[in-house]
């Protein structure tokens, strides 16, 4: 979510964080879950498909390394998160599965798609127009 900088960005970004833990307590207690249940989507019921097409994320994430190097990412896709981005995420995961399985990792268990299907996962999802960027600076 962007909520920009500042003292009006912080207090967006606090406002939506109350916002979601009173959502929890309320959907965690019997009195206020029985009002909640009247007012909101039914289960099933997702957002209208503009609303899904309308929708993007960027995530940066940043690091720094034990040596002291320093680390970005950046992950970036059009379509609400929730929806149409993890639809694409989905697609493209079962495609590599069942179309690439001569590039697979060899590798066993439970894991993430990044170790379990590797980077020919990236190159489907960037094929599909969502950004991996990765950068380091300062490492050996």
């Amino acid at each position: 979510m962007a909520f920009g900088s500042g003292f009006m960005g912080r207090a967006k970004a606090l406002g939506v964080g109350g916002g979601m833990a009173a959502f929890t307590a309320g959907i965690a207690l019997p009195p206020s879950r029985f009002v909640l249940d009247r007012v909101l989507p039914a289960p099933g019921a997702g957002p209208k498909e503009d609303i899904v097409r309308q929708g993007f994320f960027i995530i940066e994430i940043h690091s720094q390394t034990p040596a002291g190097g320093r680390c970005s990412c950046r992950v970036e896709a059009q379509g609400d998160p929730g929806y149409g981005a993890t639809s694409v995420m989905l697609g493209e995961s079962a495609l590599a599965l069942g179309l690439d399985s001569d590039n697979l990792p060899d590798r066993a268990g439970v894991l993430t798609p990044a170790t379990g299907i590797g980077l020919g996962l990236a190159d489907r999802l960037r094929a599909a127009g969502q950004t991996f960027e990765a950068t380091c600076a300062g490492t050996t």
